[in-house]
């Protein structure tokens, strides 16, 4: 069915979305991953990340080029037929809804290891789940619209701390630089990889998305944008604890602002760092779990997703409290597993479906 203009939403809103997205699990992952594999050149990574963005890009724009009003789950039944598309798509419901419970068991955790020792990270886990419950009963728009705020303030936050962190920067943390930094930089650039995929993920729900045919003009100006976001998150990290403090600082972005001595307000920092990050959470746990049931509503032809939320927010409360033991698991799986597999689902699965959409001619 295809969705009235009152509920979808600008390219600009879904490019911001994808940029909150990606702001938490940056924070989280992004100078860790990249000092681990590549040391003092971590900086580097979000470089060789790039490319593989523009690429996915050109790939959102190709796929969607002759199918402009179709969802993903409708681009999957035209190009690999009905059968062999719902099975893709299923693959799909079980990823992402894992990969939606590792980041709602994060953000509880998160919260118990930096600001909140001894409360049950239960507590978090429901009061989130019931806001996500409430707005995805709104709808996208609403969430876009929020958003558009919501991305304001984090970028004002990310580079009032970048500021504060700059006298702490010293640059003989990030060099020397040789060409033997080059294949731990390619290999760290897997993890930055990893989360900027996520706009594929965004446009799964592209029935809801408008001007999809300016992804490209639109697109590249976000993706410099992030390129230089990250690029700031990893040299403020690396550049002030160095690379071997931070390959060991799960949360490495808050132990960096936590060096801050400027005026003693260090205190106001923290808890200005701690509300972006659940506002950043509040919008990826929506989105996310918006993607999800917009492709259950895909699979079994179903005209609203509004029956599914509450008992689909329920199986995720309960998924989250199972995934892992503790933080340390957590980690684990990211690295071993969601890594790679992010890269798979977002970006070489859509290269395949574009092939396969070429020779059937059917994109």
């Amino acid at each position: 069915m295809l969705a009235p203009d009152r509920e979808k939403i600008s390219l600009k809103q879904a490019l911001f979305l994808f940029l909150t997205a990606v702001y938490t699990p940056a924070v989280r992952l992004a100078a860790n991953y990249t000092a681990i594999e590549a040391n003092h050149a971590g900086w580097l990574c979000p470089l060789a990340s790039f490319p593989v963005l523009v690429i996915l890009l050109w790939l959102i724009k190709s796929i969607y080029m002759k199918h402009k009003t179709a969802s993903f789950s409708d681009l999957l039944n035209i190009i690999l037929g009905k059968l062999a598309g719902k099975i893709v798509l299923m693959i799909y419901i079980v990823y992402i809804t894992l990969l939606l419970a590792l980041y709602v068991r994060y953000y509880a955790e998160r919260l118990v290891t930096s600001t909140y020792p001894g409360i049950k990270i239960q507590l978090f886990m429901v009061v989130m789940l019931v806001m996500v419950a409430y707005i995805l009963r709104k709808g996208i728009v609403i969430i876009a619209r929020m958003n558009e705020i919501i991305i304001i303030f984090l970028t004002f936050v990310f580079f009032l701390l970048f500021i504060f962190l700059m006298p702490e920067i010293e640059i003989n943390k990030l060099t020397p630089i040789s060409y033997m930094d080059i294949l731990p930089v390619m290999k760290g650039s897997l993890g930055i990889t990893a989360l900027w995929i996520y706009i594929f993920f965004i446009f799964i729900f592209s029935d809801r998305i408008m001007e999809k045919d300016k992804v490209m003009d639109k697109g590249l100006g976000i993706s410099v944008f992030l390129l230089l976001v990250t690029l700031f998150l990893i040299i403020s990290s690396i550049g002030s604890l160095g690379a071997s403090i931070i390959s060991r600082t799960p949360l490495s972005f808050y132990a960096a602002v936590r060096q801050v001595k400027a005026f003693g307000i260090f205190e106001r920092l923290e808890s200005i760092l701690v509300t972006s990050w659940v506002i950043s959470d509040f919008i990826i746990i929506s989105v996310f779990t918006f993607i999800i049931l917009e492709m259950v509503k895909g699979l079994f032809n179903l005209s609203h997703i509004k029956p599914l939320i509450n008992i689909f927010i329920l199986f995720i409360y309960v998924l989250s409290l199972y995934i892992s033991k503790n933080i340390f698991e957590l980690q684990t799986y990211s690295s071993a597993f969601a890594v790679p597999a992010n890269i798979f689902f977002g970006f070489i699965f859509p290269l395949i479906l574009l092939l396969i959409g070429k020779i059937r001619r059917k994109v």
